[in-house]
């Protein structure tokens, strides 16, 4: 019995701590790809991913969206396409990304970029999403029609993951979640500096 007390830290110490899931990624206000922990209305910031400051980021589960400074990359499937950009803000819409600076659409055609002249509506993961009159208006795949209030027009909306957006309001970061039925639009904590 002394010796299964004397083990007993031993063991528990050894057995590794319990890590809230990840629900996207976002970056974080000095532009570095940062994990979001955690469920719906209960988020932690994690460690930021090493690698360069972005300028913008998109994951909608499909295409994962980088811009960076000189250049956008895309990713599907593993294949990665780049294509060299002085743009310092991008919009990503499904498989095109929208540089507002210099008035450029490209589009993703396989592992390739396309430019395309055509000005998609503003569509998130298959959902056309709008705001008017302090709501945000969601257009979900099926065709229903959902709104949650947003008293101030978004700065930007990127998918975040499959469900997720991540949309800047006034320089404060949100997650607007697009799960049909559940849409809702909640505040992300400050992260301390690391």
């Amino acid at each position: 019995m002394r010796v299964l007390l004397l083990l007993l830290p031993v063991l528990l110490s050894a057995q590794s701590a319990l890590e809230a899931p990840v629900l996207a990624q976002v970056l974080d206000d000095e532009g570095f790809l940062t994990p979001v922990h955690g469920l719906a209305g209960n988020f932690v910031a994690g460690r930021r991913a090493p690698g360069p400051a972005l300028l913008a980021y998109s994951n909608d589960g499909e295409i994962e969206w980088r811009l960076e400074p000189g250049r956008l990359i895309a990713i599907r499937d593993g294949a990665m396409a780049t294509v060299p950009t002085t743009a310092t803000r991008a919009i990503f819409r499904g498989d095109r990304a929208v540089l507002p600076e210099s008035n450029e659409t490209w589009r993703l055609a396989g592992d390739t970029f396309v430019y395309s002249s055509d000005e998609p509506l503003a569509q998130l993961a298959g959902r056309v999403i709008t705001w008017r009159d302090g709501k945000l208006r969601i257009f979900q795949r099926d065709g229903a029609e959902e709104e949650v209030d947003c008293p101030q027009e978004p700065d930007r909306m990127t998918a975040a993951a499959a469900n997720w957006a991540h949309v800047s309001i006034a320089g404060r970061a949100h997650l607007l979640r697009l799960t049909p039925g559940k849409v809702e639009l909640f505040v992300l904590p400050r992260r301390g500096r690391p």
